[in-house]
């Protein structure tokens, strides 16, 4: 006879905010279940004592109408702690409703099923885990008065019934992993994956054969972990779709409507002549593509129809590599617009995906040190990001990081497991590269030898700016002999080239690299790989690798314990390190208040008195005249030295495990032994790599380079558990400074990567030509002025769009500036009942508005969300879509919108210009290379930047719209005219603040244009 189901409590809270300490519960719902049976509910308002904040009204529809005569919670307790019992309780964030009633004195003890935490790991491709998204891509239907308790509280049961029904399918040995994962007792999901495997054993009376003896022998066998064969690495074929026609161009043209036939997409046909030319004639193209929403079609139909020409007398099939900005970019192109260009061509060329380094599942690494503790116990992210990496691995086919939704605090997971180190030479040559060894790989279950032929096979290959360059900078390129390419996003590259040639020297990073080689634990005993690795390490040992995560000192010879040493030195030494540069950022900001030592002793030219410690602190040959540069210089020989030392000895104890005396029972290349092996190299290199860019900065030598020390945002701890996406709140103890590194100028590296060779390469991006020109765009992107054709491709948008510019409000930075920028959102936003979006330059200007207008605009029924305050940009557009009567407050990211934009508002203010910061230092060294930095660096980067937003975020749609230019500059100074010429043809209005909203009103309800 079957087990009967546990009985479980489904449950969910509303609130007036985020903070048990602070905040009130609103309403109370729960359901006691067993299986799918409902055995009986409860459901209660309850009076909290307070007002309703207007957000919490508008998303939940409790209105305090609704809360008369409603029991304060006291008045229920009693009754919802008999309901509760010790049953588990099942939710979504359910730590966070746990925490509210915790603090009533209810729920201590009841074991937390959170259906956040199942669905991120039993769906880890999912871009959203709201849930209402987890819902809807279980196929459930998600009601439309969501945010009530009751209905979130069915939702919720019905998640987990259905999430748990998928666990059941998850094979022994994979949940068996799950269950010992070395997570931490408060992590909800490791008491329930233990439950499980406990249910599972009795029920099917078995026990995991992939460990053990039995199990040792199977892997011996087949020279490899026999849990690989649960892998999805059967197939590996894919599909895509194609056709062409040919003309010549200009140096630049402006495309109108009427040049477009009727069945080609606007901007095709002269594409279509520039596209071939530079292909044919293997020479740069740089187009601008401003037709909305970031769309290309002109570019890549243009692309396609010469990719499914004839070959020409070599009979060579033509090839094209397409690079995007990002993976989300990529990803799109490859799913969607590829497919949909190739249908309408008729045409069926294959395409593959070439991820980035490191963007591969490396089962090398999965099934050797992966899962094994390496440097202490893993944090709840961290062990949630394994426990979704070994579900996926199930279900993958590609291996690709890009499959994956990872939150940010499990990419520490992703790094543990990541290819990109598989080509580093071993310390001994004779053993050859982790590549050249794996036995994965010579069976066929390498993800990373399987994408590199699927790259080889195909005639399209996609991948992103970053991937572009990991590929042509190494001597294994996949990519370079392709001779035609299309850049997307090229408005993005020389950002996306300093972000991949930049690199951080963090304090947090040294420190776990050197855990992960060894550490001596309080307890005595010794932990990382070397203590794995210690039967192999011992001068007399017999090989192999240790059964426990952790070892006594018995275990270890005396050479092991003089590492361990090195290692507990190493570690003092970089400690020592990071307060030397904390100490001279102290005395930087001292002296550059002016204590007499003249302009800012270590700062760059042009530095502020009055520096505050969270500002950049560039490192310069002036450095060395700060006080407490002398504690840095004698600081970091101590820690190179240190480092160096660790180095050394990771390298040895590879050579050791690799000697083949000590392995001869194993198959090269095979088991945790080699793995192990593997890990130590990767160490070592990227302790190298760190000990290098420390070195290059605090020589303060000349470099085409820039360094500075910055101290991180001060971290925040959670107190309790937060909904997904909002946030914390109780300040912990600083963070160590890091110190950064980037190039000043890109030009050179672009140069040397894309155009060292004759090839046909097209720059195509939404804002590329200033004030008409291509020249700022073409030094960045490392093209002489004359190499090359441009070409613009711009859809006008004076009949969509009214540029209303403002002519009497104060310019940005004079005190009444912000007072009236204030005014005016309010008075937009209550004529057009909301429907606004405002972008900030800066987060605190972001904040000043949110808390002046909030309360004005919810008074008359408009929600006022705020990045950063009420969710990611991703939250904002959503709740933009979902609901009426909105205003979105947007900064940083705001100003790309990549695809979060989901509709075009109908007003949109850019409160001021976005120039760039001039003492940031990466800008500050390339301004200092500049006579004119306004006219050719700061107003250049602003403009493209507007324009890029507009394409984006106006022209999403062909919605009729008002974008309102708050900066007085852009009529008040000879500089503005750059800026509005910049942008496609819209109607123009020129006026006072008074006059906007009826302006825009008498627009929005206008046909045509107002030229």
């Amino acid at each position: 006879m079957a087990k009967k189901s546990a009985i479980r409590i489904a449950l969910d809270l509303e609130t007036t905010g985020l903070h048990a300490e602070q905040d009130a519960i609103l309403e109370v719902a729960a359901i006691k279940f067993q299986g799918s049976e409902v055995l009986d509910t409860f459901e209660t308002f309850i009076s909290p004592g307070r007002s309703i904040p207007y957000r919490v009204q508008r998303l939940t529809g409790i209105k305090p109408e609704l809360l008369v005569g409603a029991p304060p919670f006291d008045a229920i307790s009693r009754q919802l702690h008999t309901f509760l019992g010790d049953y588990p309780i099942v939710g979504h964030s359910i730590p966070f409703d746990v925490g509210f009633l915790r603090r009533w004195g209810l729920a201590r003890s009841n074991p937390m099923v959170d259906t956040f935490e199942l669905a991120t790991v039993l769906l880890p491709s999912l871009s959203s885990y709201n849930l209402g998204q987890v819902a809807h891509s279980l196929g459930i239907q998600v009601p439309s008065d969501r945010h009530r308790a009751m209905v979130d509280t069915v939702l919720a049961m019905q998640v987990f019934l259905s999430l748990y029904e998928r666990l059941q399918t998850v094979d022994l040995a994979l949940l068996q992993d799950l269950a010992h994962l070395d997570g931490p007792r408060s992590w909800p999901l490791l008491h329930f994956f233990r439950h499980e495997l406990r249910l599972r054993q009795e029920h099917d009376g078995a026990s995991n054969l992939s460990r053990g003896i039995l199990g040792d022998r199977f892997a011996a066998q087949l020279g490899m972990d026999p849990r690989v064969l649960s892998f999805a690495i059967a197939r590996k074929d894919d599909a895509p779709p194609p056709a062409p026609t040919a003309l010549p161009v200009a140096t630049t043209a402006h495309i109108q409507e009427a040049e477009i036939s009727a069945e080609a997409p606007f901007g095709t046909s002269v594409a279509h002549e520039a596209v071939y030319e530079a292909f044919e004639q293997r020479k740069p193209l740089v187009v601008e593509v401003t037709i909305g929403d970031n769309d290309y079609t002109p570019v890549l139909l243009s692309a396609l129809r010469w990719l499914n020409e004839p070959e020409g007398e070599t009979g060579t099939p033509r090839r094209l590599v397409i690079a995007c900005a990002n993976q989300q970019g990529a990803r799109r192109l490859v799913s969607k617009t590829l497919p949909t260009l190739q249908n309408r061509l008729e045409s069926q060329l294959s395409v593959a995906y070439l991820a980035e380094r490191g963007g591969y599942l490396c089962a090398h690494r999965w099934f050797g040190a992966a899962l094994r503790r390496t440097s202490g116990e893993l944090t709840a992210e961290q062990a949630r990001g394994l426990a979704k990496l070994g579900l996926w691995a199930q279900q993958t086919l590609t291996g690709e990081r890009g499959e994956l939704t990872l939150l940010p605090q499990e990419s520490a997971a992703w790094e543990r497991i990541s290819s990109g180190v598989e080509r580093l030479p071993s310390a001994d040559p004779r053993a050859g590269s982790i590549y050249q060894r794996c036995t994965y790989r010579r069976k066929g279950l390498c993800f990373v030898s399987l994408a590199e032929e699927r790259v080889k096979n195909a005639r399209i290959v996609v991948t992103t700016h970053a991937g572009l360059f990991d590929d042509l900078s190494s001597s294994h390129s996949l990519l370079s002999g392709i001779e035609q390419r299309v850049v997307l996003d090229s408005d993005l590259l020389d950002e996306e080239n300093a972000r991949w040639s930049g690199a951080e020297f963090r304090q947090e990073h040294l420190l776990n690299l050197l855990n992960t080689i060894g550490a001596e634990l309080p307890t005595g005993r010794y932990q990382g790989l070397l203590a794995l690795a210690a039967p192999s390490l011992r001068e007399n040992g017999p090989g192999g690798i240790s059964s426990t995560p952790t070892v006594a000192k018995a275990e270890l010879d005396q050479r092991m314990l003089s590492w361990f040493q090195t290692l507990r030195q190493a570690r003092a030494a970089v400690e020592q390190l990071f307060k030397s540069f904390q100490a001279l950022i102290e005395d930087a900001a001292h002296q550059g208040n002016g204590k007499g030592k003249g302009e800012g002793a270590g700062r760059s030219a042009g530095s502020r008195s009055h520096e505050r410690l969270d500002q950049p602190l560039r490192l310069t040959s002036q450095s060395c005249q700060v006080g407490a540069w002398n504690e840095v210089e004698q600081a970091w020989k101590q820690a190179a030295h240190r480092l160096q030392s660790v180095i050394d000895l990771a390298r040895q104890a590879e050579k050791i495990i690799l000697a083949p005396q000590k392995n001869a029972h194993k198959e090269k290349g095979s088991g945790e032994d080699s793995s192990l092996a593997s890990e130590l190299a990767a160490a070592a290199h990227q302790l190298l790599e760190q000990k290098r860019l420390a070195e290059q900065a605090l020589s303060l030598g000349e470099s085409e380079s820039v360094y500075w020390l910055r101290m991180p945002p001060t971290p925040v701890s959670h107190a309790g558990h937060q909904r997904p996406g909002q946030g914390p709140q109780t300040l912990s103890e600083p963070a160590p400074p890091i110190l950064h590194t980037q190039l000043v100028q890109t030009s050179a590296l672009l140069r040397r990567l894309l155009l060292r060779e004759q090839r046909g390469t097209i720059f195509a991006g939404t804002a590329l030509s200033v004030d008409g020109s291509f020249a700022f765009t073409q030094g960045r992107l490392g093209l002489e002025s004359e190499q090359g054709l441009t070409l613009s491709i711009e859809r006008p948008h004076h009949e969509q769009t009214l540029l209303y510019l403002m002519d009497d409000v104060p310019e940005p930075n004079v005190p009444q500036y912000q007072r009236h920028l204030d005014e005016t959102i309010m008075q937009m936003a209550s004529a057009l009942e909301g429907q606004t979006v405002v972008l900030f330059t800066s987060h605190a200007a972001l904040r000043s508005s949110y808390t002046a207008i909030k309360p004005m605009l919810e008074a008359r029924g408009i929600l006022v969300l705020g990045q950063g305050i009420d969710g990611s940009p991703r939250n904002l557009w959503q709740i933009y879509r979902e609901q009426e009567h909105v205003v979105l407050l947007g900064t940083g990211s705001f100003w790309d919108a990549s695809d979060d934009v989901t509709i075009s508002p109908t007003c949109l203010i850019v409160s001021r210009l976005p120039m760039p910061v001039l003492h940031d230092p990466p800008i500050a060294a390339r301004a200092e290379l500049i006579s004119d930095q306004l006219h050719n660096l700061t107003v250049p980067m602003a403009a493209l930047r507007v324009r890029r937003a507009l394409n984006k975020i106006a022209w999403h749609n062909d919605k009729r719209n008002a974008v309102i230019m708050f900066d007085k500059r852009v009529v008040s100074k000879e500089y503005g005219a750059m800026v509005l010429q910049s942008l496609p043809r819209c109607s123009q209005r020129r006026g006072g603040a008074s006059r906007a909203a009826e302006s825009v009103l008498d627009w929005l309800t206008d046909t045509g244009s107002w030229e």
